[in-house]
Parts: C-alpha cells; structure tokens; sequence
C-alpha cells in the first residue's frame, strides 16, 4: 500500500476534529463590537465581555472566558469577538447598547455572518432567561442608541468636542 506519515493523508496534515468544527463555526461565533473608544485594547474587550457574559448568565459552554479572540480595528474604532460557542455568540447579541469604557456600544453580527448555515449550528437568538438586569440592560433595548429621535453623523473627527458637534 502507501505508506503515509502519522497525521497525515496524501502528504497534507490532518486537522484535528475540534479544530475543524471551529473553523466551521468561526463565523456564527463572532460578533461585530462597534463604537469602541480610543483606548479600547483586544484584552480590556475579551475581559469585559467575558465578565459581562458570566454576569447574564450567558456563558453556555461551561465556566471559563466566553471570548476567545478579539480584533480590533484601532482606526475605525471597532472588534470582532470571537465566542467559544454559537450560543455564546447569539446570547452576547442581547449586549447591544451596553456601556463599555464610558460610551454605548454596538453589537451586531459580522457582515459575513449567515443565518441559515448558523441556524444548523446552533441558536441564533439570546436566550430568554439571560440576566441583564445585571449589567443595566433590557430585553429588547438597544441601551438608547436607536430610536426615532435619534440620528447617526458618521466621518466626524474624533477629536470633536459634544458642543463643536451640536454647533456643526
């Protein structure tokens, strides 16, 4: 026959199972966190989502940190976070409007997120019994950041002062 090295098939390594369903899954477990500030780093996110996640009782995968991985965009003032679970990742959904490092954020899903391949991975909805009460939030709420009197002005400097804003 042909011999092939341990781990090996046709001279490509094989990836482990575990690692094979989290690349699957990698795109129904991120979530977009916009509006971040300044000062913002990928540890001060994954901490804060993590303890906020264990807050609500949106940790389903067991007790641990529910993010694994954060990118940060420093010039457009946004992350991906990247939960341990599908479920995680839907359950986080309900941190829309949430305060972090003083200012509201947004919490949507990534641009490549589709919701009929993750629909088979997993929920695709925050779980009803979530806590989030704990941390200031409301089912449903957006934590005041839309709403019909409100307005987004996007391309602004963001040394712009509130009163320069109102004055512009």
């Amino acid at each position: 026959m042909f011999p092939l090295a341990t781990g090996q098939f046709g001279g490509l390594p094989l990836m482990p199972v575990q690692a094979m369903t989290q690349q699957a899954t990698r795109h129904a477990r991120r979530v977009y966190v916009g509006g971040l500030s300044p000062n913002a780093n990928e540890q001060s996110v994954a901490t804060f989502f993590s303890h906020v996640m264990a807050a609500i009782g949106g940790n389903t995968a067991g007790p641990g940190d529910a993010v694994v991985n954060v990118y940060i965009n420093h010039e457009k003032k946004f992350a991906f976070a990247e939960m341990r679970s599908v479920e995680e990742a839907s359950n986080a959904m309900a941190l829309d409007g949430i305060i972090f490092e003083g200012a509201p954020v947004k919490v949507r899903r990534p641009s490549d997120y589709n919701p009929s391949l993750a629909a088979t991975l997993g929920p695709s909805q925050p779980s009803p019994n979530l806590n989030l009460a704990a941390v200031g939030l409301s089912p449903g709420s957006a934590g005041g950041l839309e709403g019909p009197d409100r307005i987004f002005v996007g391309g602004l400097p963001y040394y712009f002062t509130e009163v320069q804003i109102w004055e512009f």
